[in-house]
C-alpha cells in the first residue's frame, strides 16, 4: 500500500498545473483578441476613407473634366460613357463597401483610378 500511495501525484501539483496552463492559454487568447480589435477598428475607418477618396476622385478627376469637355453631342458621345462607367464603378464601391467585401472594394477603386488617369 506504500507503494501505491507514493505513485500517486500530491493533490497540490494538480491545481498548480492546471492553473498555470489555464492562465497561459487564456493571455494568449486575449493578447490576440486585443489585436484582432485593434486592426478591425482601424480598417474599418481605413474603409471609410478609400471610399470617401473614391468619391473625390470621381468626382474631380472624371467628372468634372468631363462635364467641361462638353461642348456639343460629339464630344458629350466621346465623354458621357466615361462618367457613366465612373458612376457604376462609384456605386460598385459602395455597393461592397455596405456587404464588407473588402478584395472587391479594393479592386474596384483601382480600376477607378486607372479610369481616372485615362481621363
Amino acid at each position: 500500500m506504500a507503494i501505491k500511495e507514493n505513485l500517486k501525484p500530491p493533490r497540490n501539483w494538480k491545481t498548480a498545473l492546471n492553473n498555470s496552463s489555464n492562465d497561459l492559454v487564456i493571455n494568449d487568447n486575449t493578447d490576440e483578441i486585443k489585436n484582432q480589435l485593434d486592426l478591425k477598428e482601424a480598417w474599418g475607418v481605413i474603409r471609410w476613407v478609400l471610399v470617401a477618396w473614391a468619391l473625390g476622385v470621381w468626382l474631380l478627376l472624371v467628372m468634372l473634366p468631363g462635364m467641361d469637355k462638353i461642348i456639343n453631342a460629339t464630344t458629350a458621345m466621346l465623354h458621357l460613357p466615361n462618367i457613366f462607367i465612373g458612376l457604376g464603378l462609384i456605386a460598385a464601391i459602395f455597393a461592397s463597401y455596405s456587404m464588407r467585401s473588402d478584395k472587391h472594394l479594393l479592386w474596384f477603386l483601382g480600376v477607378l483610378l486607372l479610369l481616372a488617369g485615362w481621363m
